[in-house]
Parts: C-alpha cells; structure tokens; sequence
C-alpha cells in the first residue's frame, strides 16, 4: 500500500536590516501601562522557549518510528539526559536492542573526518534504511554515508556521475537532457532517446518548480530528479510533458545575495486565481523494452501550483491511476488509464455545487487488492469509501458523525482496514485523533486507542503492530508499541521528560472549549500564561490567530503544543490564546461551509467569544488591550481583525500575509473562492478594506517568499498609504515564506507587542540568536 503576461513580484531593496520601515506613529494602545522597560532576563525567557530552542528543555516529545522492510522492524532515535541514540525494535519478539555500535561509528567517523566527536552527541541526518542493500544511509559533516549495522563498515557514498530514476530491478535509468528524456541499460551501458522535442518550456519529466529551488541552486533551471514512476514490473514507467507556454511568470529580486554578488531575479511560473492560462501537463507511458511511446487520452490538466500529476500503477503494471480535480474544486475524479494503449475511463466522481474539499480529500491505493481507498463527505462528514480498481464499484466503510482522517494501514491477515478518526467518542475534543479497525467487509469501527488522549500512530508495513504516541498539550507523551487485533500494549518505547521546562518555571498550556458566537456551537482551543503568573496582576492577550479553512490551528499532542510561537510571547508577561472558530477543518461540512467565499468574514466573532469567555474564568486577562499576530492566511487574518473587529483588537502583527486573494496561488484560493473572479474577491481583499484601518498595525514579507508573492503585502502597503494609515513595514532579505526561521523578525515581533500592549520599552538590543538547522 503506497500513498501517493509577466508580473514582476517588487522586493524592497535597501541595504537596512529594517528594509523599509515606515514611520510608526498614532497613540499606543494600552490600558494602565506598566512603566519601565522589559529586562533582558524575560526575553531570554521568551527565547528559550521558541519551537526551534524548546527540545533543550524538553526531551523525547514523541518517538517517530521508521519501518524496516515490509514487516514488523523498526528504528528510532532515543533522547536520554547523557545524549542520543538509536535503537532497533522488533514488534513481533518485543526484543530492543542499539541499531549499531554507537561508540565504534564515533570512532570511526572522527577518524574519517578528522573530527572530535564526544561521545553520546552524535547526531545523524537524514538517517534511512535501504531494505535492498541492508546499509543505513546519513549525512556527517558534509558528507553522505553508509554503514552495514552488523558488519560495523562505515563508507563514504559518492555522487552518482549521472542521475536518473532506476526501475525496481534495477535493469533501467531514466535520465533527462535538454529537456528530453533517455533510457538507460544499467547492464549493458547501452542508451535509448526517447524523446526529440523537449524544449525549456516544454520539458519533459520536469515539474513545475518552486522557485525555493531555483534561488538555493542560483540559477533558473536547478537540477531536479526527473519526475518518474516505473511500473513494479519494471516494464514501463509513465511521466509527463508541462507545458508552459503562455502560463503567468512572476519573478523574485534577491536583493542581497549571501555571497555579496550583485542582485539576482529569478524568474518562475505561477499561476494566479482565475488566470485563463496556467502550466499544463500531459501523461505519457514508455515501454523500457522497446521504447515505445502512450499518450494518456486525457485533456491536458491546469498544474495550479509548484509540482505536476501524481500517478499510481496496478499491481500488474497494466493501468495506472490518476486523481484530477476541476478548476474551482466542484468536481474531483479518479481515473483508470491503460498502460498499453493510453486509454482512460472515469472510475468515481464526487460533485458539489459549492466546493469538494481536496485538502481534506485522502486517496491511496493498495495495489494487493486492487482497491482505492478515498474519502468524501455527501453525509457531511468524511468517510471513507472503497473504490474497485477495474470496475469503480464503491462502498463505504465508515459513517456516521465523527470524522475518517486517513488510512493508516492495512491488517491482511485480520481482514481490517486501519483508520485514523477523530469527533467519534462521545466527551471528548472532536480533534483528538483515535486509531480504529474497520472490517474490510462492512462493520462496526473498533477502537484500538481507548485512552481519552490525542493518539498520534504509526502502523507496521504488515498491519500487525503500532507506534502509539499519546498525549494532550498539558499531559506529556507516552509513547507504546500495540497490537492492532486488539490495541493491547506490547511494550513501552518512552515517555516525553519536561522535567527541566517546569524546574525553569515554565507551565504547560491549557486546552478548553467553550461556545461560538451563535450561543450553541462548541469551539475549542488552547491558552498559556508566562512562567510566575500572578493572578492579582492584569495581563494582556495576545491571539495566534490562522483561520484557513483547511487547517487546524489549536495543538492537541504534546509535541504540538510546543510548536507554536505564542508560548514565547506569554513569557513577555501576555496571555496567549489559540481558538477554531466555526470555518475551518477537522469536524463536519456544515462546520467548515461557512467559510466558502467569505474568507474575510468568518471565524472572527467566534474568537473574540472565546478570549471573552476565557476572560471570565481569568480575570486576570485585560480585554482592553488583545493583540493578534498571524502568518500567512494567519497574516489576512490579522489585517481583518483590524479593520472588521478593531473594537476588540488592538494591535496586529501580519507577516507573509495574502491580502489580496488576486494575487495568490491558484490551488488555495479557487477552493475556497471559486475561480471566478469579481466583486466576491473585491470584498474579501484586505486592499478594499485598508481605509478602515485602526489601531496598530505591522506588516512583515520576505522578499524571496515563493508561496505567497510579496507583492501581496505591497499592493496593501500602497493602499494604506494612499488612505494616509499609519504602519509599520518590514521586508527581510533573503527571507522565504516562514518568516519564524527569522530571529530578527521575532525579536522585532515581540518589540511590537510589548510596545503597543503594554507601554514599555523592550531590552535595549536584545539579539536572538541564530536557529541551529
């Protein structure tokens, strides 16, 4: 079972740190300030606790099993007070034991690197296990290597002269030239051209590339592996041609390259909502044998974003499949294609006159049955539903009012499909994830995760065993091995230490439901407090706030709950909050639905019905002085809560924000909006609403952001200057989309708030320093 015009984006070029900051001025919003300044000591505090900085002080959040071979084998790293280490399990024995010789790879590879290595810190990058040669493959010191876990051989890998993309036996590489594509015998060196018309903008086995891509490798046209699936026979292996022909381009400046070059532009290919002409791609099948050539019979298909199709073969290698959506999401499709001669025949549809939620959408295809496994939601919850290969017969497998997540696995021997669920248990947060066994032949779910806790598993490739890490965000990991017949624990792998967080005076955060707006809706979320909370002092808030509607912004596990960024603020002396309000994912249609063209409208009262509600149990919070910061989606929020909701928020923070849906990726918006364009995307543009700016606002882009153009936060730069607002505005160089990777900006972000929310200075220069990749 295997998962499967010219635009030019304007970058701020100033040599400053700050780029282009605009003059902050207007009354700084806060009720009884404090006076004085912030100390060093509480950013220090903040920066302790920072998602990049928190695994000091927490150890072993959650155990990520990677699975040897087809059966019930696994490693994982292993986090102890003396350091790290690596331990191979097997499910079916119980038997633990180290994956290698811890002590004698440091020798080793102190000797081959030349470097001093303590003992108990070696670290392994990108650590994999390669079930055909037996060898683990890592990266140490710039280098990639492989070592035989039973032998102790340690060797350097070399780059291959040529890349390429080698069928399962081995037999056969396909490589690409000048756009066109090769075939290579690996046995007798002998090569095949496929193809004679691939062209820059017609290329072959190339998608269409993130320009992330391009700025790393310093050039337009980085290398990348050809874009190939082979056949598990080895006879064939299908691709595809995009075309880019009259597709929208934007370009990035690079105005401060780290080499200190002059500025580069780096042009792209990205597709805007509603644009009439976007990249294409086409399918097409080779023989290895003989070289023949299939075109798949299907219309070329818009590629609305980085990438290109995603292809998955019959176990026979005698059809493939393919998943395809409708421009503005109406429609979503899975096709039979026939490898031998390109046809291909409509196996299910699911249609909607509002949107099918592709975000949410789970398809995978288990090739040993010839079965589809694809989530809809007609009843208004997602179910799965089992979809036959050759007929398109479907049934469903899973109903009612709860929430079918995914396929976690398959148990063949018990005859059970395993799936990820949530909002199935009466009592519970209708978030928290559970592990349950469905019948392949119709049935009742079993759950196989009776524990009221967010289950986060990992299934054996034999269906027989899982890795069940279960936590809440204010009850630490423990981390199990279970049978999946009956969910009994085999043994225990861990459990999550954040001994050294709490001695340093830090608290968990404290997950809570309380009503939306509409008086009956339950709606859930999370708040912290700074380390030495008072009570009998008064605190302002500070939301997290990301009401995308495929999203879920609340943590549930305890690792979760330390990924986010508002932990770090609290420490400032703020009360932070997360809340989902009604339009966003992860409960039923009805609840997601009222987020469908109107992205500027939802969600927002049902946030501040919270944080008020919240209020009543803590007094302490000051509902005269809440702040908002958000990123991305998070950043339109911010930029709507103050000009829809400036009441209530005061002070905002938005950093990579889509203000204006126009001038976004095509494959978010046109789900959520429709690919038409008009009125609609004028009324829910932050830029029609700039004029009713109030209170304090910061705007934050990176100049090289590839998922959201800069020019996003321009063009409402350019509109609140032209309704004379006053703003702050920041542009980072050499920044991409997550502006958190930015200690500048989050020292910057803080500033802000301490500033606006409470009357005081920050520390004087305080610098965060560099994250560690």
């Amino acid at each position: 079972m295997r998962g499967f015009g010219r635009t030019v984006v304007l970058a701020c070029l100033l040599g400053t740190a700050a780029c282009a900051t605009l003059p902050q001025s207007g009354p700084t919003v806060a009720a009884a300030p404090v006076a004085g300044s912030v100390d060093a000591a509480a950013y220090a505090r903040a920066e302790a606790v920072l998602p990049r900085n928190v695994g000091r002080l927490v150890r072993q959040m959650t155990v990520r099993p990677d699975w040897m071979g087809e059966g019930a084998v696994f490693w994982f790293e292993r986090e102890r007070p003396e350091g790290f280490d690596y331990v191979r399990v097997d499910a079916a024995s119980g038997a633990m034991r180290p994956l290698f010789d811890h002590e004698a790879l440091r020798v080793a590879l102190a000797e081959a690197t030349g470097k001093q290595i303590a003992p108990n810190v070696l670290r392994l990058k990108g650590l994999d296990y390669n079930e055909e040669t037996k060898v683990l493959r890592f990266a140490f010191a710039d280098s990639q290597w492989s070592l035989d876990p039973e032998t102790g051989t340690l060797e350097e890998r070399k780059a291959d002269e040529e890349k390429g993309v080698l069928s399962p036996d081995g037999a056969w590489r396909v490589v690409v030239r000048d756009h066109d594509l090769y075939l290579l015998s690996t046995k007798t060196g002998t090569e095949r051209r496929l193809t004679r018309d691939g062209s820059a903008e017609r290329p072959y086995a190339r998608a269409v590339v993130n320009v992330k891509r391009m700025i790393a490798a310093g050039t337009d046209e980085p290398e990348v592996a050809p874009a190939v699936k082979w056949s598990r026979d080895s006879r064939r292996f299908v691709t595809y041609r995009i075309d880019t022909t009259g597709a929208r381009r934007l370009a990035l400046v690079q105005s401060t390259p780290p080499d200190g070059s002059p500025p580069r532009v780096f042009d792209y290919v990205y597709p805007f909502t509603g644009d009439a002409e976007t990249a294409t791609a086409t399918g097409v099948i080779f023989d290895a044998a003989t070289g023949r050539r299939t075109d798949i019979a299907m219309p070329a298909e818009p590629v609305l974003y980085y990438g290109g199709p995603w292809f998955d073969w019959s176990e026979d290698g005698n059809a493939l499949f393919r998943q395809v959506q409708t421009r503005g999401y109406k429609a979503m499709r899975l096709f039979r294609i026939e490898a031998a001669t390109g046809k291909a025949s409509l196996l299910s549809e699911d249609r909607s006159d509002t949107y099918v939620d592709y975000y949410g959408h789970f398809w995978d295809y288990d090739e040993e049955s010839d079965t589809h496994f694809w989530t809809a939601d007609p009843t208004g919850f997602a179910h799965i539903y089992a979809i036959d290969g050759t007929s398109g017969a479907r049934r469903q497998l899973t109903s009612g009012e709860w929430r079918a997540r995914s396929v976690a696995g398959i148990d063949r021997q018990g005859g059970a499909l395993l799936v990820v669920g949530s909002g199935r248990e009466p009592g519970r947060d209708p978030y928290l994830r559970s592990l349950y066994r469905i019948p392949l032949g119709g049935g009742e779910p079993v759950a196989l995760t009776p524990e009221p806790l967010d289950h986060d598993v990992s299934v054996s490739p034999d269906g027989r065993f899982f890795v069940d890490n279960m936590s809440l965000i204010d009850e630490p990991t423990r981390s199990v091995l279970r049978r999946t017949s009956d969910g009994a624990i085999v043994m225990e792998l861990g459990r999550a230490d954040a001994s050294a967080y709490l001695a340093a005076g830090y608290s968990f955060p404290e997950p809570f439901e309380t009503t939306a707006a509409d008086g009956k809706t339950p709606v859930y979320g999370a708040i912290y407090r700074p380390a030495a909370f008072d009570p009998d002092h008064s605190y302002p808030v500070v939301e997290d706030i990301y009401t995308g509607p495929h999203h879920v912004m609340t943590p549930k596990s305890f690792e979760a709950g330390f990924r986010t960024n508002v932990n770090a603020i609290a420490q400032l002396g703020f009360f932070g909050v997360l809340i989902d309000g009604r339009g966003t994912w992860g409960r039923s249609r009805a609840f997601q639905q009222p987020a469908y063209q109107n992205l500027h409208g939802v969600g927002l009262d049902d946030h501040i019905a919270g944080i008020r509600a919240m209020a009543e149990r803590y007094p302490a919070m000051d509902l005269k002085r809440v702040g908002v910061f958000g990123f991305s989606a998070g950043g339109y929020d911010v930029m709507r809560a103050l000009t829809r909701r400036p009441d209530f928020y005061k002070a905002g923070v938005s950093a990579s924000g889509n203000h204006d849906n126009r001038l976004d990726k095509a494959v978010w918006n046109e789900q959520w909006m429709g690919a038409e364009l008009g009125s609609l995307y004028d009324a829910n543009s932050n830029v029609t609403w700039a004029k009713e700016l109030k209170g304090r606002l910061f705007l934050a882009h990176g100049e090289l952001d590839e998922n959201v153009p800069p020019a996003a936060t321009l063009r409402l730069v350019d509109a609140l200057i032209a309704a004379n607002k006053d703003f702050e505005f920041l542009i980072v160089p050499n920044a991409d989309h997550f502006l958190d990777s930015s200690p500048y900006f989050q020292r910057r972000r803080w500033d802000f708030f301490v500033r606006a929310l409470q009357g005081r200075e920050p520390p004087a220069a305080y610098a965060i320093r560099p994250f560690e990749e």
